[in-house]
């Protein structure tokens, strides 16, 4: 029986000598959302409860998505990030527009426990507002045109610059003492012009910031993440900054393009966007040098393009340089679609990356692992790829 879950993360945890696998579950249950299943070897998984608590200091409206838990072996607490749509009386505060549809924010939970229950620390997202100063709002000016037919002379003329950045898919990089916080920031209102294809495209990409410490070392749990105060007003009052990690635009590759005639093929029911999103980020001694390296996922899952990436860099704010022969993990005829946003591990001292896939697009995603070995920058394998098992 397939282990179903989409978004997987996977903390191992050494009290428990268990893999715990935290999944987005497009559901809840008693009020709780997010699937949590464990696991001693990443083949046979139990499921065991729901994760988030959503009668407690709930900020989200919707589209609870991608958790991500983290354990402090300090204050024996467990942090769990992810990402919701902001219930609507947020939208003017987060946003500053109270019509903005995919408002998403990234939230932060803790528990004692692996498997919860886990309660946001307050009942609002972490503080962090990024915004994005040079960005050109065609959205007023198109007026619901799904095509985003102007051209970028127009744009600069008439559009306003600046928006606040929707975001989703959080991952935590600890290094050393820092901490880091890579997101994608949403398609939606994030209209970029592409001079290859001369059109507007929205656009997902990933970006970083630094937080503070505090949150992760409050032994109570009872401190809110927020960024570092080089981050903070960085554009104005409450207009927080971003780095850019990963784009198309500054390292197209071909296989990312799977939505960008959407709107022609769907005969304008669809925009077309492209979405680079679901990454994770890990150190790793490659020839005795240290690396960073980021997988990501481009594509919508829908799309037989959907896959995996990967990037590197000698710092955690980058540069970071795509692999030349992504994607690493897509899909192949007759075992397994929909290949996508998963989470790094070790396994008998082998890295691993556990995923959602599935076999067809009838069916609803599901776990997935595999080997990854990463020889140089330029020389990675992917094998035993394998499907999760539910006892």
């Amino acid at each position: 029986m397939r282990v179903i879950g989409a978004d997987p993360f996977t903390l191992y945890d050494k009290n428990s000598g268990y893999y715990y696998i935290y999944s987005t579950s497009n559901e809840s249950k008693n009020n709780r959302t997010f699937y949590i299943h464990r696991s001693i070897d990443l083949i046979n998984f139990e499921f065991v409860d729901y994760a988030l608590d959503l009668t407690k200091n709930n900020w989200g409206k919707d589209w609870f998505w991608a958790p991500e838990c983290y354990y402090n072996e300090k204050t024996k607490r467990y942090f769990l990030f992810y990402s919701a749509r902001v219930k609507d009386e947020l939208l003017e505060y987060y946003f500053n527009d109270n019509e903005f549809e995919e408002g998403l924010m990234i939230g932060c939970a803790t528990s004692l426990s692996p498997t919860g229950p886990f309660v946001n620390i307050e009942n609002r997202p972490i503080n962090y507002r990024p915004f994005d100063n040079d960005f050109l709002d065609i959205y007023p000016l198109i007026k619901g045109d799904l095509n985003a037919s102007i051209s970028l002379n127009e744009a600069k003329i008439k559009a306003k610059r600046g928006t606040y950045i929707s975001a989703i898919d959080a991952n935590l990089l600890f290094d050393n003492d820092k901490i880091y916080l890579y997101f994608s920031r949403c398609c939606y209102k994030n209209y970029t012009f592409d001079n290859e294809f001369n059109k507007f495209i929205e656009e997902s990409n990933i970006l970083c910031c630094e937080l503070d410490r505090a949150f992760f070392d409050d032994k109570d749990g009872k401190t809110n993440p927020t960024v570092k105060e080089e981050y903070k007003n960085y554009y104005g009052e409450n207009k927080d900054r971003a780095i850019n990690i990963l784009t198309y635009k500054d390292q197209p590759q071909t296989w990312e393009n799977g939505h960008i005639f959407d709107f022609e093929k769907s005969n304008g029911k669809r925009k077309n966007r492209r979405w680079l999103e679901g990454s994770t980020t890990f150190k790793l001694n490659i020839n005795n040098k240290e690396v960073y390296a980021l997988t990501y996922s481009a594509n919508n899952y829908e799309n037989e393009l959907y896959g995996v990436g990967i990037a590197f860099s000698l710092s955690p704010l980058g540069p970071f340089k795509k692999y030349e022969n992504n994607p690493i993990i897509r899909k192949q005829d007759g075992f397994i679609c929909s290949t996508g946003h998963g989470g790094i591990t070790y396994l008998n001292n082998n890295l691993y990356y556990v995923f959602h896939g599935r076999e067809n697009k009838d069916l609803d995603r599901s776990l997935y692992s595999c080997k990854l070995t990463i020889n140089s920058e330029n020389d990675i394998k992917v094998s035993d790829i394998t499907e999760g098992k539910l006892l």
